[in-house]
């Protein structure tokens, strides 16, 4: 009896504190007025080679820069969840080959817009959403060669538009803010820095302190890392949680907020209705060395994907996680190619097509994921699509199968192991994106590994 009655006392706290940890995941609310962030990025690299042939040299060199910039938004409140990304990067590269017989300089100039958005309002416990999403592509490649009076241009465009539409029931919440108040808190209780146990109100609290912390714009980086530190600081001494303020708190405060892995984490349910319109529009242009021959092609495509269904993210405790759903879809894709081959301006040979693609199909997904600690990660990824498709003259039934399991593991606050294991399976499968295509059938395995350094 004696036995039994320790062994009791030692569960029912364990059982407390899995059922806290998944009350508090599966209830918290990611609340945020408006958060704005600018990133700005750039790039240059050189190459050269000196190849021996049998009959002679070959030198090639090639300089290449680009800068991006990307402004980000996002606001999070009872009635709305907004996120917005917008983005524009430019790329420039010049090169040079040089063999026995001629040299080619070429040069090359890219630009790459893109814009997303995406706005919920909700209503008691019903949304309806509306965003877009637009990107372009505009690629411009001119060469000359030493022995050719013209030189060959090239000119690519890449133009999209999709409205995302829907309607639904539920709210899917990011609770990773509550998941590192909850390891805050263990890892404090470990060094007994608290003055006592925390209750749900008060660890509610602290996740919202944190999430206060990292959605206050600071443009100093170091002013930044102060002000999340005293946020956080201030929640739990005005609160009167800690008892002692010694090099163990402060440097396990540091080190949750700002070492743990942030990979966005869900919870809760969201039934759905959505469709979404798209067009496109693919232009690339052609003139050769001569001057005299060209080729132009032109795509058109515009498509629509309707899918209903529910997602389910469930917390089960702060180190396992299960997520599973699945929709009915229904697709339609329609695609008109032009392809003009011309001599002096005029027509010499022209092949137009249609294309038409119809998909009724079922999707399934399920992952279970692992937190065994603040800095490793391992998912194991389930998803799974079959249905019927007529495209042209070929009607028959598809399937898609992927299987993946990752891990991420901590070796130093700049090291990091990662590694995969892949397993697909399709059979008679056309993409629908751009144009259709059929994917090749059969299973591919895949597997890596490798150490990621950050300098």
């Amino acid at each position: 009896m004696r036995k039994i009655l320790i062994t009791l006392g030692l569960i029912v706290p364990t059982i407390s504190a899995f059922c806290q940890q998944d009350s508090l995941l599966k209830t918290f609310k990611y609340r945020i007025d408006t958060y704005r962030a600018i990133s700005l990025g750039s790039y240059a690299a050189s190459n050269y080679s000196n190849i021996e042939r049998a009959v002679d040299t070959q030198k090639n060199s090639v300089i290449s820069a680009g800068i991006g910039v990307t402004y980000y938004t996002t606001k999070s409140t009872d009635r709305i969840l907004l996120t917005s990304n917008n983005s524009l990067s430019v790329g420039y590269s010049h090169g040079k080959s040089d063999d026995l017989t001629n040299i080619n300089r070429y040069k090359s100039f890219e630009l790459m817009p893109s814009s997303s958005i995406l706005n919920k309002w909700y209503s008691k416990k019903y949304f309806t959403e509306l965003g877009a999403n637009i990107s372009g592509n505009y690629y411009n490649y001119n060469s000359k060669l030493s022995n050719q009076p013209v030189s060959g241009r090239q000119k690519n465009g890449f133009y999209s538009l999709a409205i995302n539409t829907g309607i639904g029931q539920g709210r899917l919440e990011n609770i990773t803010d509550m998941q590192n108040a909850l390891w805050l808190n263990k890892v404090l209780t470990e060094v007994n820095s608290l003055s006592r146990t925390l209750t749900p109100a008060e660890l509610n609290g602290l996740g919202r302190s944190i999430t206060k912390g990292n959605n206050t714009r600071v443009l100093d980086s170091r002013k930044r890392i102060q002000f999340i530190l005293k946020t956080v600081d201030d929640y739990l001494q005005q609160q009167g949680l800690i008892k002692k303020t010694d090099i163990d708190y402060f440097s396990n405060l540091n080190d949750i907020l700002f070492f743990a892995i942030n990979n966005p984490r869900l919870a809760g349910t969201e039934k759905y209705l959505r469709f979404t319109p798209a067009i496109a529009l693919d232009k690339r242009d052609y003139k050769y060395s001569n001057d005299i021959n060209k080729f132009k092609h032109r795509r058109n495509t515009q498509s629509f994907v309707l899918t209903s269904g529910i997602s389910k993210y469930v917390p089960i405790s702060l180190t396992h996680q299960n997520n599973y759903g699945a929709n009915i879809k229904l697709s339609y894709l329609h695609s008109d190619l032009s392809d003009k081959y011309l001599t002096n301006d005029v027509v010499t040979d022209e092949m137009k097509t249609k294309s038409e693609m119809k998909q009724a199909g079922v999707q399934a997904f399920y992952e279970h994921a692992i937190y065994p600690n603040t800095r490793t990660t391992i998912n194991v990824n389930l998803n799974a699509e079959s249905g019927y498709q007529n495209f042209v003259v070929n009607n028959n039934f598809y399937a898609i199968v992927n299987l993946t399991a990752t891990a991420n593991y901590f070796i130093s606050y700049r090291t990091r192991f990662t590694c995969s294991l892949g397993m697909q399976y399709i059979k008679n499968d056309y993409t629908v994106y751009q144009y259709p295509y059929q994917r090749p059938n059969g299973i591919n395995l895949s597997a890596n590994a490798g150490i990621e350094i950050n300098l």
